[in-house]
C-alpha cells in the first residue's frame, strides 16, 4: 500500500557535460534532497566522446563526475544522499572503475557501493541486428547502408528500470551508459514508489524532463530573462515528487533564478514534437493533461498528468566517422571591414576550384564585435558608427580526406596578401582540421537490446 504521505526528493546536478562541476555540491548544501541526478549526454556528446576514445580507450566518459564525485564526498555516507548519472557515456565500466578508485583515495564508506548499468552498447552485434531490423534514419528515413561501414558507436536508449534494480541491490551511485535523459528520475522514483500505473510513471516522465537539462527550467533558458537577476546562476530544479506521481518544482532557498509557470512551460516544450505522445522507454505520456499551478514562491505544482505503455522500440544513437572540417578565418578592421571580407570570401571560393578540393559542404559567414580597436575608435573616428568597427571572415568546409582537409587548411596563409589584404593574423598560417563525428539516430525493437546491472567491489 502507497504511502500517500510520502515525499522523494530528487535534484538535478548537471544538465549537459561541462556544467558548473560545484553546482551539484551547491543544491546538497542548501537543501536536502534524497537523489541527485546528473544528465551529461546529448547526441553531439556522444560523437565528443566517440573521438575521445579513439585515441584512448580509456575515455569515452564524462571526466566532470570524477570532480563532482571528490567535491560532494562530505554528503556520500551509507544514509546520504543516492547518485544517478548517464556520467559513463560510451565506456561506463571505467567510469564506475575510476569512481571506486576516487571513493577509496578520499575515505568515503565502503557503504557507499556503485552500480554499473549498460547493456546498451550494440557495436558487438551491429551486423547481425541489422540483419534483423530495419534500421532507417529517425531524420529523414534514409537506409543504414548509407552509414554502415562508417559506424563507430551505437548505443541504445535504456528505461529506468534497470537503474530501479541497481538501486533495489543497494547501490548509492548508479552510473549508466547511454540511457534516455528522463530516466535517470523515473528509475528512483520505481524504486522508491514502485509504481505500476502509467498515469504515475507518466507524471515521473514529466519530472525527469523537467530536471533533465539543469537549470533551464528555473529561468536559465527564459525569454523573461531582463526580469531574472543574471548575476549568479539560475539555481538547479528539485521535484518533490508524491506517491500518485504529481509533483512540486522548486529550486534550493536562497539559489537565484525562478521557478513559474513560465519558466515551467518554456522547459516542458522544450524537444516535444508530438504532444499527444511524447515517447520515452517509460511510459507514452500525453503532454496536453499536463496542468501547472503556482503554490508558493519558485514552486510549481505538475498534476493531471496521463501516460499509456511506452512503445515497443528504442531509440538507437550511432556515430559515424564524416569526413573532417576545416576553418579558415581573417579579422579585418575599420574602415571598409565588411567589404573586406566579402572579397576573401568570394576570393576562397575561386581558390577551393583551383585547388581542386571536392567540397561535401561549406558555409561563409561574417561576424564581430568591436575588438581589434576597442572604444577608442569611435570617438577618433565620429563615421565608425555607421559600419563595424571589425568583422571576421569565416570560411568553414567539410571533406572527405585528410589530404583534402590539409590542402584547403593551407588557403589560410595566401588569403592574408593581396587584395583585399590588411587582414590580421589569427590561429597562425594554417586554418584549422577537426574530424568529424556525426549522428544518426534510428531505432530497435526492445527485445533486442539487453541492459546489464553489476555491482563494483570497493576494495
Amino acid at each position: 500500500m502507497r504511502n500517500a504521505n510520502k515525499i522523494v526528493r530528487v535534484a538535478a546536478g548537471a544538465g549537459s557535460w561541462g556544467d558548473d562541476v560545484a553546482e551539484p555540491r551547491a543544491v546538497l548544501e542548501r537543501a536536502e534532497v534524497d537523489y541527485l541526478v546528473l544528465d551529461y549526454l546529448a547526441e553531439v556528446t556522444l560523437s565528443i566522446m566517440q573521438g575521445q576514445r579513439e585515441k584512448d580507450s580509456t575515455q569515452g566518459y564524462a571526466t566532470d563526475f570524477l570532480s563532482v564525485v571528490r567535491d560532494i564526498a562530505p554528503y556520500l555516507t551509507a544514509d546520504g544522499v543516492r547518485i544517478v548519472t548517464n556520467a559513463g557515456g560510451l565506456n561506463p565500466e571505467e567510469c564506475a572503475r575510476q569512481v571506486v578508485a576516487l571513493l577509496s583515495e578520499i575515505g568515503v564508506p565502503h557503504e557507499v557501493s556503485v552500480a554499473v548499468v549498460d547493456g546498451d552498447d550494440l557495436m558487438p552485434q551491429l551486423a547481425s541486428l541489422a540483419e534483423r531490423n530495419a534500421f532507417a534514419s529517425l531524420d529523414d528515413q534514409g537506409p543504414f547502408s548509407g552509414v554502415a561501414e562508417s559506424i563507430l558507436s551505437a548505443n541504445a536508449y535504456l528505461g529506468a528500470e534497470p537503474i530501479r534494480r541497481a538501486l533495489e541491490l543497494g547501490a548509492r551511485i548508479v552510473i549508466t551508459g547511454r540511457c534516455a535523459d528522463v530516466s535517470l528520475t523515473v528509475g528512483p522514483l520505481l524504486h522508491e514508489f514502485a509504481w505500476e500505473d502509467w498515469d504515475s510513471i507518466a507524471g515521473g516522465v514529466v519530472a525527469g524532463h523537467l530536471l533533465e537539462c539543469g537549470p533551464q527550467s528555473t529561468g536559465g533558458n527564459s525569454h523573461l530573462w531582463p526580469s531574472i537577476s543574471a548575476r549568479e546562476p539560475a539555481g538547479y530544479p528539485i521535484a518533490e515528487v508524491s506517491s500518485d506521481g504529481t509533483f512540486v518544482l522548486t529550486k534550493a532557498s536562497g539559489s537565484a533564478g525562478c521557478v513559474n509557470v513560465e519558466s515551467v512551460t518554456e522547459q516542458l516544450l522544450h524537444e516535444v514534437f508530438d504532444p499527444a505522445a511524447v515517447l520515452t522507454p517509460d511510459a507514452t505520456v500525453d503532454w496536453r493533461t499536463i496542468q501547472l499551478e503556482e503554490c508558493g514562491d519558485d514552486r510549481v505544482r505538475v498534476s493531471g498528468v496521463k501516460g499509456s505503455s511506452p512503445p515497443d522500440s528504442l531509440k538507437v544513437s550511432m556515430t559515424y566517422r564524416d569526413g573532417y572540417r576545416v576553418v579558415l578565418m581573417w579579422p579585418y578592421a575599420w574602415p571598409n571591414a565588411v567589404a573586406k571580407a566579402e572579397a576573401v570570401l568570394e576570393r576562397m571560393s575561386r581558390s577551393v576550384e583551383r585547388v581542386g578540393v571536392r567540397i561535401q559542404g561549406s558555409r561563409s559567414d561574417i561576424f564581430g564585435t568591436g575588438a581589434i580597436h576597442g572604444p577608442r575608435i569611435r570617438h577618433a573616428y565620429p563615421s565608425i558608427n555607421t559600419e563595424p568597427a571589425e568583422v571576421f571572415a569565416r570560411y568553414a568546409a567539410r571533406v572527405g580526406t585528410l589530404a583534402e582537409a590539409r590542402t584547403l587548411s593551407a588557403q589560410q596563409a595566401p588569403m592574408l596578401y593581396g587584395p583585399p589584404g590588411q587582414a590580421g593574423h589569427i590561429g597562425g598560417g594554417r586554418g584549422q582540421v577537426s574530424k568529424v563525428y556525426s549522428h544518426w539516430a534510428t531505432t530497435i525493437d526492445v527485445t533486442h537490446v539487453t541492459p546489464r546491472i553489476r555491482l563494483f567491489p570497493r576494495g
